[in-house]
């Protein structure tokens, strides 16, 4: 069966805990038909902090002060938001190794409403001295991050979706090169950051039908933003972000200082969600295409500024 990257990051912890005896898994009363499995694999090594998520967030930092590796898990929103000053003080002031887990990115909790959505967390947690923020793009993706990141003991935010994602091998996705071009492309680059990479690459396949090739680059680690290894898979044309996240994301906030820096002058948009509150209840694929991040919108941003260029 395949899984989704909700289910895949509990299999990876389960496995690594097997061999670390400090490792420690916390749930706020999230999770149950997912997380059993990790329940009767760790025993007292599992701990239902309840629905008190600040509690939890100070708990994990005074665990990992004594040598443990705490991981936290519960719906995006509610691990971060609800808890950004215990995550502030009692993880990052403190450096302590602690793995926060925000289940359901950006609209994956579609028809719960804006209480679930998770839009502005990248954001919130990237402004955290010290935290990392990293946003897999599908369970290939998960894989290797979660692998690269395991002798980092600092704070790290894995934001990710309750869906798949799209069946990709990422490609020499280590710590030290934590991005990818997916597709190849020349005329213009499309950079990603988690599971709406599938918008882009499916707006690359309409691209070619007209002529244009899109390069299409994955960057799951928002934040810290790696910008000489973003720098290095460009093409030459313009350059458009792609992410379920509201304006101000460390995705695109990150790509436009590396082009001013770098004096690159061909062109850039941003597609990302309209910052507002939907009206719309429906599912997460229909809240994308309300928000503002469709392949069309992807589409004529390529084209518009291809164009413009040329």
């Amino acid at each position: 069966m395949l899984l989704n990257m909700r289910n895949r990051i509990v299999d990876l912890i389960e496995d690594a805990a097997a061999n670390d005896p400090n490792t420690i898994f916390m749930t706020g009363d999230i999770g149950f038909s997912v997380i059993e499995k990790i329940r009767d694999r760790l025993g007292d090594r599992f701990i239902n902090a309840g629905v008190a998520e600040a509690n939890m967030a100070t708990m994990a930092g005074a665990l990992a002060l004594n040598g443990f590796r705490v991981y936290i898990y519960s719906i995006a929103p509610f691990v971060t938001l609800r808890c950004i000053e215990q995550l502030r003080n009692d993880v990052c002031y403190q450096g302590r190794n602690v793995r926060v887990l925000g289940i359901g990115a950006g609209f994956s909790y579609g028809t719960l409403g804006p209480s679930h959505h998770s839009l502005e967390d990248a954001t919130v947690l990237g402004a955290l001295p010290g935290m990392r923020v990293l946003c897999p793009a599908g369970c290939g993706e998960l894989d290797a991050l979660f692998e690269a990141y395991q002798d980092v003991n600092e704070p790290i935010y894995f934001r990710i979706g309750r869906e798949r994602g799209p069946e990709l091998a990422p490609t020499g996705l280590t710590l030290d090169n934590p991005a990818w071009i997916v597709r190849p492309g020349t005329d213009a680059t499309a950079i990603c950051s988690g599971a709406i990479l599938e918008k882009a690459l499916e707006a690359a396949a309409q691209l070619t039908d007209e002529g244009l090739s899109l390069r299409v680059v994955s960057a799951p680690l928002m934040h810290p933003f790696p910008a000489e290894t973003i720098a290095g898979l460009l093409a030459d044309g313009p350059v458009v972000t792609v992410c379920e996240a509201y304006p101000g994301n460390p995705l695109e906030v990150g790509v436009m200082r590396m082009l001013l820096e770098r004096g690159r002058s061909q062109g850039f948009q941003s597609i990302d969600i309209k910052q507002s509150f939907p009206k719309l209840v429906a599912n997460h694929d229909a809240l994308r295409e309300n928000g503002g991040v469709r392949v069309e919108a992807i589409v004529a941003a390529v084209r518009r500024l291809v164009r413009r260029a040329t």
